[in-house]
């Protein structure tokens, strides 16, 4: 029995020992230094090369098609005359056949011997040679004429027919032409996507570039060094410059919720009610972690770090048409940050609207953050954003068609 209790013991020191530099190692992983800033910079810079050697590659592609497509209508031009052409030649030896048909009719007509009359003009054009030499001549005259003139028949036919078989293949042609044009066109409207997707990402990269280069500035600022805790040199020493606020009030001085957080999974709150240009509030005081610019999904999008009633906080507004603020910039709450969007103007380049509204989002923690309340994944992002859905929070119930007409 003390055996049993022995070992038990003992397994369990073994578990404890084993488990210890585990959670040790874990919550170092969870301690940002500067040095992970730089690198993910350099990463974000490797990526917006690699990007615009895409985008570079593809406009390379899109001016070959496009010379394709100029190359192909010119050569359909030319056919279209080279087969006008062909359609008076045809014309003209057509005309000169009934001519020549004519002449033949008449030469023959002449000529012929089965009536007694013409067999006599023909014997007295024979017979009336003064020599034998003569004679062979005169007949050898009408063989030449005759065959002369089938000969030209033979010829003008042979050209009607080489004429038709042109037109028919340069008609046959065109049409090829046509339909390489129509998958050139196709092409380049599939490169332009490409390159749209292609300008956004590089936008995307570029927001980051000057987010990172922002921030890598503040912690240097503040004495930082390659391999210090942020938490340490720079967030727990109260160099992060967010105010704190008491409570949100609300982004808009009025307007209606069009769609409320988690319906269809959507992820924020929509509020209508404005025109495009309306001011958008800081609904806290906080600090500009990210202002992302013309993103395919959620236009010119600003995420704002508060600290509400001691709990840090992102807030989120995106589809802006204006944005009046920059990395790292301190707010104070009651600042216009921007003004609402999404209305068709910012179709070209924002896919995810169909008319002005702002998207209002509440999250928990520091998205795009450090310390010991930052998180850089969207998916966490995501699933935090479930604040947005507390009245408490927000200031504004969580219903589609909740009416509000004051900042509160």
């Amino acid at each position: 029995m003390m055996k049993k209790f022995i070992n038990i013991i003992l397994i369990i020191s073994l578990l404890f020992v084993s488990l210890t530099p585990l959670t040790t190692v874990e919550a170092a992983k969870n301690k940002q230094t500067l040095k992970q800033f730089k690198d993910e910079l350099e990463e974000f810079k490797t990526k917006r090369e690699e990007n615009n050697r895409l985008t570079k590659k593809t406009m390379d592609e899109i001016d070959q098609k496009r010379n394709a497509i100029v190359n192909a209508n010119n050569t359909i031009a030319s056919n279209e005359n080279k087969v006008e052409k062909a359609k008076v030649d045809i014309a003209e030896s057509q005309e000169e056949i009934k001519i020549k048909n004519r002449e033949m009719e008449s030469v023959i007509s002449t000529l012929q011997l089965t009536k007694q009359n013409q067999a006599e003009i023909y014997i007295d054009y024979i017979f009336t040679s003064s020599t034998l030499n003569e004679l062979v001549e005169r007949e050898a005259v009408v063989e030449q004429i005759i065959n002369h003139t089938q000969e030209e028949l033979e010829d003008l036919n042979n050209l009607i027919k080489k004429n038709e078989k042109l037109k028919d293949q340069l008609a046959q042609d065109n049409v090829t032409l046509e339909n390489s044009i129509t998958e050139y066109e196709k092409k380049v409207d599939e490169l332009e996507a490409f390159i749209d997707s292609r300008a956004s990402i590089g936008m995307d990269y570029d927001s980051n570039i000057k987010a990172l280069e922002s921030q890598i500035k503040d912690f240097t600022a503040a004495g930082c060094k390659d391999n210090d805790s942020l938490d340490d040199c720079y967030y727990n020493r109260g160099n992060s410059g967010i105010l704190p606020s008491g409570a949100f009030s609300r982004p808009l001085n009025s307007g209606r919720v069009t769609q409320a957080w988690g319906n269809n999974g959507h992820k924020g709150m929509d509020i209508g009610g404005n025109r495009p240009g309306t001011n958008v509030y800081a609904p806290a005081n906080g600090t500009i972690a990210y202002v992302k610019y013309r993103s395919s999904c959620g236009g010119n999008i600003i995420y704002m770090h508060s600290n509400v009633a001691g709990q840090a906080y992102t807030v989120e507004f995106a589809h802006l048409t204006d944005v009046y603020v920059k990395n790292g910039q301190s707010v104070r709450k009651g600042t216009v940050i921007g003004t609402v969007g999404g209305d068709s103007s910012t179709w070209w380049y924002d896919k995810c609207t169909t008319g002005a509204h702002l998207h209002y989002a509440i999250a928990y923690g520091y998205y795009l953050g450090g310390g010991a309340y930052g998180y850089k994944s969207w998916n966490t992002y995501a699933s935090r954003t479930n604040a947005t859905s507390v009245q408490a929070i927000t200031g504004i119930p969580n219903k589609a068609g909740t009416r509000f007409t004051t900042r509160g």
